[in-house]
């Protein structure tokens, strides 16, 4: 096993583990104020955040060639959870996104965001000076495809939308062509516009093919806000819950308008307790971690280096963007939960284990020519 060695601590970004550790704390705290202080959620994420602190110091100690050279095991584990989830006995919700070991339980879906970032950071910095041969691309595009059409089973709409992103960002940063791209929104923007299309029909004919009866009754809600349903009761539950918190909020207390909050919606919390004010440092916070995330990226030593960075604040930007979106109704209600703030175990490990890769791909720089 390779470890990092002392003299490269010079360079470890103290500022971005500090800016993690305050908000996934504050996020724990909102948690039992969304909850109760004797709550077993509250209790749950207090300990997931204390393993996931040690899953980021093992991450940053252990040299990332050395995790990067697991590549294929790593993407093979990932393909299994997945595949070992559609086993699993449904939810509630007739869903299958957990496996699970009696009262614990784990969710592939969280896991194959950090496993892709890695398995595309090694492979695509194996290719580096072909990435722009069409069957290299095609081949990641496979690669990408297997595992979106896995969670997409489950299904699980956010976490695919996640990974195509993640995957997006990454060979936007190792230089993809123009070409590529030019091409790519040339065939996306003709079949969005016939997605928003069908979507608007009475008889949809390709959405149906394509999600769930629940995915399908979200979107329904957002055309309709005004129908009678769970999803618009929580959605009108949030933005009254942020509109109530106005400039400055309303204090600190227990009391919140939405009756599950904890997870995706506690940012309606923070709205509501803080204000516009405390929502808009809450984001300021989030944009600081994730331009750290990026400067790592630039000064990574290695093309892998820079991908790994590059995915996690991918990442944590769309999941960012997308969970408020949610909240403020801007966007469908997707099940996107808040990076570090929003309870689960799952999701808050594999975030405290992103941003330990990304310390360690900062604990390295790239040598001068009148270095050894």
């Amino acid at each position: 096993m390779t470890l990092i060695i002392r003299r490269q601590w010079q360079l470890f970004d103290l500022a971005l583990l500090i800016l993690v550790c305050a908000f996934a704390v504050f996020g724990i705290i909102m948690v039992g104020t969304a909850s109760s202080f004797e709550s077993v959620t509250f209790n749950n994420q207090r300990l997931f955040f204390l393993t996931g602190i040690i899953l980021l110091i093992t991450a940053t100690v252990m040299d990332y060639h050395f995790i990067t050279k697991f590549y294929i095991w790593i993407y093979a584990l990932a393909i299994l959870l997945l595949i070992v989830t559609m086993f699993m006995p449904p939810d509630e919700t007739k869903t299958l996104r957990w496996i699970r070991f009696g009262s614990f339980s784990i969710q592939p879906s969280e896991f194959a965001k950090l496993f892709i970032i890695i398995f595309l950071a090694k492979f695509i910095d194996m290719k580096k000076d072909s990435i722009n041969n069409i069957f290299n691309l095609l081949l990641v595009v496979v690669l990408v495809a297997l595992p979106a059409f896995l969670i997409m089973k489950q299904p699980a709409l956010s976490a695919c939308m996640v990974i195509i992103f993640i995957s997006v960002c990454i060979l936007f940063s190792a230089g993809l062509h123009i070409r590529y791209i030019i091409g790519a929104l040339i065939i996306l923007v003709p079949l969005l516009m016939i997605v928003a299309w069908d979507i608007q029909n009475e008889e949809r004919v390709i959405i149906n093919k394509i999600l769930n009866s629940y995915q399908i009754g979200r979107i329904d809600t957002f055309l309709n806000p005004t129908s009678d349903s769970d999803e618009y009761y929580q959605v009108n539950a949030s933005l009254h819950s942020i509109g109530s918190g106005m400039l400055n909020g309303k204090g600190f207390d227990q009391d919140s308008y939405i009756p599950v909050a904890t997870n995706d919606f506690i940012f309606s919390v923070i709205g509501e307790q803080f204000g516009f004010i405390g929502c808009s440092t809450l984001l300021l916070v989030m944009l600081l971690i994730i331009a750290k995330c990026i400067i790592i990226a630039n000064r990574a030593p290695d093309l892998q280096g820079k991908l790994i960075a590059m995915g996690v604040a991918g990442m944590l930007a769309f999941e960012t963007i997308v969970n408020v979106g949610v909240v403020t109704a801007i966007l469908p209600n997707t099940g996107m939960p808040f990076p570090f703030l929003s309870s689960g175990g799952s999701a808050m490990w594999i975030n405290m284990a992103a941003i330990g890769l990304v310390l360690n791909v900062g604990l390295f720089k790239t040598k001068s020519i009148f270095e050894g």
